[in-house]
C-alpha cells in the first residue's frame, strides 16, 4: 500500500508542475483594488525635495585688512586678536604662543595658517584653521570655527587706525 501512495504523489506534483498557468481574465483585473481609482488625467510630479542654494556669499578682503581684538576671557581688560595685512600677511596680538604665517579668503571663509610655540610643546606642526565669517561689518567680525560646538562664535572688534 505504501508502495503504491509515494508514486502517486510523486506524479501528482509532477503534473501540478507541468501544467500551464491559467491566464488572468480581464474581469479579474479589475479586481484589483489599486486599479479601482486611478485618475486618468496627466500630472506633473514636482520633486519633494527642497534645492538649498550653494552659499554664495562673498567678502572683500579689504574690508578684513587691519588690527582685529576681543577681550581675554577671564581677563576682560586685557585685549587678544590678530592683524591682518595686506598679501595674506597675519600677526598674532597678545597670543604669544600662537605664531601665524598666513590668512587667506575664499568667499565667506577665512583660513588662518599658525603654529604653537612653547618650551614644552611636543608638535610644533602647521596647523590651517577654517573659520566660517558669519558677519562682517567696518567695525565688526563675528567668526564660526568649523571645529566649535554648533552656535559657538568669536566675536572681535576692529581697531580705528589713528
Amino acid at each position: 500500500m505504501k508502495r503504491c501512495i509515494v508514486p502517486a504523489v510523486i506524479f501528482l506534483l509532477v503534473a501540478a508542475a507541468c501544467q500551464q498557468p491559467a491566464e488572468r481574465s480581464a474581469t479579474s483585473a479589475a479586481e484589483d483594488s489599486s486599479l479601482i481609482d486611478v485618475d486618468t488625467v496627466p500630472s506633473v510630479v514636482v520633486d519633494s525635495v527642497t534645492t538649498v542654494k550653494a552659499d554664495t556669499i562673498t567678502y572683500d578682503e579689504s574690508m578684513l585688512v587691519g588690527k582685529w581684538l576681543q577681550p581675554v576671557p577671564g581677563v576682560e581688560k586685557e585685549m587678544q586678536g590678530f592683524q591682518l595685512k595686506k598679501n595674506g600677511g597675519i600677526t598674532s596680538i597678545n597670543t604669544y604662543s600662537l605664531v601665524y604665517s598666513k590668512w587667506k579668503l575664499m568667499h565667506d571663509t577665512l583660513l588662518l595658517w599658525s603654529r604653537t610655540e612653547g618650551a614644552k610643546q611636543k608638535d610644533s606642526s602647521l596647523t590651517i584653521d577654517t573659520i566660517l565669517i558669519r558677519a562682517l561689518t567696518d567695525s565688526s567680525l563675528i567668526l564660526f570655527p568649523i571645529k566649535a560646538a554648533e552656535g559657538y562664535t568669536e566675536e572681535y572688534r576692529k581697531v580705528k587706525k589713528k
